[in-house]
C-alpha cells in the first residue's frame, strides 16, 4: 500500500457512518477536506506494509488461518445473491467470503470470468482499523480498497489485467508494522489500537445498460463556500464532454480554490487529475452532494498578483463504465 492510498483510507474513515465526531478541530477538518480518497492531504499519517502470500482454493470458498481474538463483534450485513443499481446495471454474484480484518489476514477465492466487468463489495461490522485490499492474483497488483469499516455496501471496480476463466481474488488486510495517526505534520505519531471487525465480502460480475443511462445534473456548485467565492463554473458529462478543463485566470495576491462534484452511479470513480502552470498537483475523486452540507474538497493554488494561472484538470474514470456517464461540474473560487 502506497503512502498516498494509506493517505486516502484515512479520508475515507474521517467522512464515515456515523458522521466524524463534532468536537475534531476546525484546522484539522479543513486539512482534510481537501482531498477525497486520493483527493485527501490529510491530518494524520499512517504507517503500514502489506505483506504477500498465497493459496488457492475452490470457487467460491475461502481459508482462514485460525484467530485467537477474544472480542465478540456483530455480524455485518450478507451481500445479495443480485441486485440492479439505480441505472439499471444488473449484478450477479459469482463469488463470497468473509474475514476479520485485524491486520493478520489473508483470504483468495476463485470466481469465473466471462470478460464482463467486475466489482467487489464489502460491508463491515466493528471499529477496525484495518480495511481490506483486493487485487487479481498473477497479475500487477494495482490494488483497490474500502476506505473504512461500515455498514453500508461499498462498491469498488476490480482490475482484472488478462482474460480467462477463472481468476483468483486476493483479500488481504494484513500490516507489518505499526498503524499510528499524527494531529498534525510535527506531532508525534500515535499508534492506532488494534480493534476488531468483521467483513463479508463478495464479487460480482455486472451487465452494462443496453442505452447510456445519463444522471440528472449535478446541484449548483455553492457561490459563497468558508470565505471563497465562485468565480466561474464548467460543467460537461463523461466521456461525451472530453477529459480535460482548462482555466487561465491572472492573480490577485490571494488564493485560487478549484473543487468538483459528480452524478451518476459510478460519480466516485471519476478522477479530477490537477496541473497548475504544466506542473502536476495531485488528484481528487468526485464528491457526491447527497444532503445540505456540500462535501468540499478544495484545492488551494497561491495566486500572485499580477502572473498568470493556467488550471489543468485531466478527468478519468477507474474501471469499466460502458453505458454509464457521469455528469460533472467543476467551480473555480477566488479567495
Amino acid at each position: 500500500m502506497t503512502v498516498q492510498e494509506l493517505r486516502d483510507v484515512l479520508r475515507g474513515r474521517a467522512e464515515s457512518v456515523p458522521p466524524a465526531n463534532p468536537a475534531r478541530p476546525a484546522q484539522v477538518r479543513a486539512r482534510i477536506r481537501r482531498r477525497r480518497l486520493r483527493r485527501s492531504a490529510v491530518a494524520g499519517v499512517a504507517v503500514a506494509a502489506l505483506a504477500s502470500a498465497g493459496s488457492v482454493l475452490f470457487p467460491g470458498t475461502a481459508q482462514r488461518p485460525p484467530d485467537h481474538t477474544a472480542v465478540a463483534v456483530q455480524p455485518p450485513p450478507s451481500l445479495p445473491e443480485s441486485f440492479t443499481a439505480p441505472d439499471g446495471t444488473a449484478y450477479r454474484r459469482v463469488g463470497a467470503t468473509s474475514m476479520r480484518a485485524s491486520g493478520k489476514e489473508r483470504i483468495t477465492i476463485k470466481v469465473p470470468y466471462t470478460g464482463r466487468p467486475l466489482d467487489v463489495a464489502g460491508v463491515c461490522a466493528g471499529e477496525g482499523n484495518h480495511a481490506p485490499r483486493f487485487y487479481v492474483a498473477g497479475g500487477p497488483k494495482q490494488a483497490g480498497f474500502f476506505s473504512r469499516c461500515s455498514r453500508q455496501r461499498q462498491l469498488q471496480p476490480l482490475h482484472v489485467p488478462a482474460s480467462g476463466s477463472p481468476v483468483e481474488v486476493v483479500f488481504d488486510a494484513r500490516t507489518s508494522g505499526t498503524a499510528c495517526t499524527r494531529s498534525n505534520a510535527h506531532a508525534a505519531c500515535v499508534p492506532q489500537q488494534d480493534k476488531p471487525a468483521e467483513w463479508s465480502l463478495a464479487v460480482y460480475e455486472w451487465t452494462p445498460p443496453p442505452q447510456p443511462v445519463v444522471p440528472d445534473r449535478p446541484r449548483d456548485l455553492p457561490s459563497r463556500l468558508d470565505g471563497w467565492k465562485l468565480e466561474e463554473t464548467r460543467s460537461g458529462s463523461w466521456p461525451e464532454d472530453g477529459d480535460s478543463v482548462t482555466f487561465d485566470v491572472t492573480g490577485d495576491g490571494g488564493k485560487l480554490g478549484v473543487d468538483q462534484i459528480c452524478t451518476g452511479d459510478l460519480a466516485r470513480r471519476l478522477w479530477f487529475n490537477l496541473k497548475v502552470n504544466g506542473e502536476d498537483t495531485g488528484s481528487s475523486s468526485c464528491g457526491v452532494w447527497e444532503d445540505d452540507e456540500f462535501p468540499s474538497a478544495m484545492n488551494e493554488i497561491e495566486a500572485p498578483a499580477g502572473r498568470g494561472v493556467t488550471i489543468t484538470i485531466s478527468l478519468d474514470l477507474r474501471g469499466e463504465h460502458t453505458n454509464r456517464p457521469v455528469r460533472w461540474s467543476v467551480g473555480l473560487y477566488r479567495k
